[in-house]
C-alpha cells in the first residue's frame, strides 16, 4: 500500500467491513448480546484454537507463546527498545523495580502491544525541535530508522481485527499524563502527512477522540500534538478538494 508519489494518497487492503465494524462495533455488541443468560451446552463442541487478527490463522501448538502472529518488524522494534532500555538502565535488581512500577503505573496500556510498540518508537515520533510544538510542521523526523519503525507499528495494526484494534485504542489513553496518547496522536499526523492507509487512518482517529476526549481536553501537553494533527488533516482534505 506504498505511495507511488508523495501526492497521492493510498488505502489500506482492508475490507470496507473491518473498517464500518469498528467504527460502529458499541452497537453492533449491544444488538448482539445475548437476551437470556448463557447455558452451558451438554456436549461442548470442538474448536481449534485461532489468532487474533482479520485472516483466520489457527495456532500452531510446536511454535512458542511469547509473542504470537506477532510481525517481525514489530518484534525487532519491541527488542531494540529492550535492548537499550536495559543498557541504560542496567539489569540489577533496582532497574527491574524501577521498570516493574512503570508497568504498574500503565494501567491497561502494560498489557497493550500498541502501547510498547508506540513507546518504542518513541525516539522516531517525538517532535523534531526541541520547543515541543515542533515548528509550523510539526517537526516529524525522517529517515530509514524512523519509516522502518512507524511501519512496524502500521503493520500490527493492519493485521488486528475490529475488537482487538478497539481494546488496543482504549488502552492507549491508560496511562498517567497522556504520554501513549500523545505518541498515537504523532503517529497518525505522520500517517496523515505521508498519505498511507487514509481510511483506516480516519477510522482509529475518530475512535481515538470519542473515547479519549475528556483526557485530550484535560491535557495541555497534548495541545501541541493535536493542533499538528489538525493542520495535517486540514492539508489533506484541501488537497483532496482541489480537484473537485
Amino acid at each position: 500500500t506504498g505511495s507511488t508519489a508523495p501526492q497521492l494518497f493510498t488505502l489500506s487492503k482492508l475490507p470496507a467491513s473491518h473498517i464500518s465494524t469498528l467504527l460502529h462495533l458499541d452497537a453492533i455488541n449491544e444488538r448482539n448480546r445475548p437476551t437470556e443468560p448463557l447455558k452451558k451446552p451438554e456436549l461442548a463442541p470442538f474448536f481449534l484454537p485461532t489468532l487474533d487478527g482479520v485472516d483466520r490463522t489457527f495456532v500452531n501448538p510446536d511454535k512458542p507463546k511469547d509473542t504470537p502472529g506477532l510481525p517481525q518488524a514489530a518484534v525487532a522494534l519491541l527488542a531494540a527498545a529492550s535492548a537499550l532500555e536495559e543498557e541504560e538502565e542496567g539489569t540489577g535488581p533496582k532497574a527491574k523495580r524501577a521498570r516493574a512500577r512503570r508497568l504498574q503505573q500503565q494501567g491497561l496500556g502494560a498489557h497493550s502491544t500498541l502501547c510498547a510498540l508506540l513507546r518504542a518508537a518513541e525516539t522516531h515520533l517525538a517532535p523534531a525541535e526541541d520547543d515541543g510544538a515542533g515548528g509550523p510542521d510539526g517537526g516529524l523526523r525522517d529517515g530509514p530508522q524512523t519509516a522502518a519503525a512507524v511501519a512496524a507499528v502500521s503493520e500490527y495494526l493492519l493485521g488486528l481485527g475490529p475488537s482487538s484494534l478497539d481494546l488496543e485504542v482504549r488502552a492507549v489513553g491508560e496511562e498517567p499524563g497522556g504520554r501513549t496518547l500523545g505518541l498515537m496522536l504523532r503517529y497518525l499526523q505522520r500517517q496523515l502527512r505521508t498519505r498511507r492507509d487514509v481510511e483506516l487512518v480516519q477510522a482509529l482517529l475518530q475512535l481515538l477522540l470519542r473515547l479519549h476526549s475528556e483526557a485530550l481536553a484535560s491535557a495541555p501537553a497534548l495541545l501541541p500534538a493535536l493542533l499538528a494533527l489538525r493542520r495535517e488533516q486540514q492539508a489533506g482534505w484541501d488537497e483532496l478538494q482541489e480537484p473537485i
